[in-house]
């Protein structure tokens, strides 16, 4: 295990880890992900509404977030002109366990986090595995459906 990393390191993992949150139009985002004031969304409701919304915006790929050897790329032909890079997972790679185990306890922070910072209001922090490890969450509301993690 390295002992020493930068400043810089330390602080992007502490944003994943124990991310700040930013509150707009009554929905709740992570910080560090590019999200609120999307201009091509016309309206801040439309497609699903809020617990959509942040649900899609508040999740992450934790084989993305870290170099690894258990992802492989490959191109594939879309079309005659169009190549696209498909991602796979080599679930047996001691990468893939271990980001498994990170997105169990990153899912466990973030839920502490956000009943530290939004002590009056509930979420749903989900954690899935399938592929790619992923955790996301979102904001409960007695109006709109929960998000189903497949």
């Amino acid at each position: 295990m390295q002992k020493r990393v930068s400043f810089r390191t330390a602080s992007d993992l502490a944003q994943l880890l124990w991310p700040d949150f930013v509150e707009e139009d009554g929905c709740i985002f992570l910080a560090f992900q590019p999200h609120h004031s999307d201009s091509s969304n016309n309206s801040k409701e439309s497609y699903g509404g809020k617990t959509y919304r942040e649900s899609f915006v508040n999740h992450t790929h934790i084989l993305d977030e870290f170099r690894n050897q258990a992802t492989f790329a490959k191109r594939i032909e879309v079309s005659k002109n169009l190549d696209e890079v498909e991602e796979t997972y080599n679930e047996t790679h001691p990468d893939f366990i271990a980001a498994c185990a990170l997105g169990l306890k990153i899912a466990k922070m973030w839920a502490a986090k956000l009943k530290l910072d939004f002590p009056h209001d509930r979420f749903r922090v989900y954690y899935t595995q399938y592929d790619n490890p992923i955790v996301r969450f979102h904001k409960v509301r007695v109006d709109e459906p929960e998000m189903v993690e497949r």
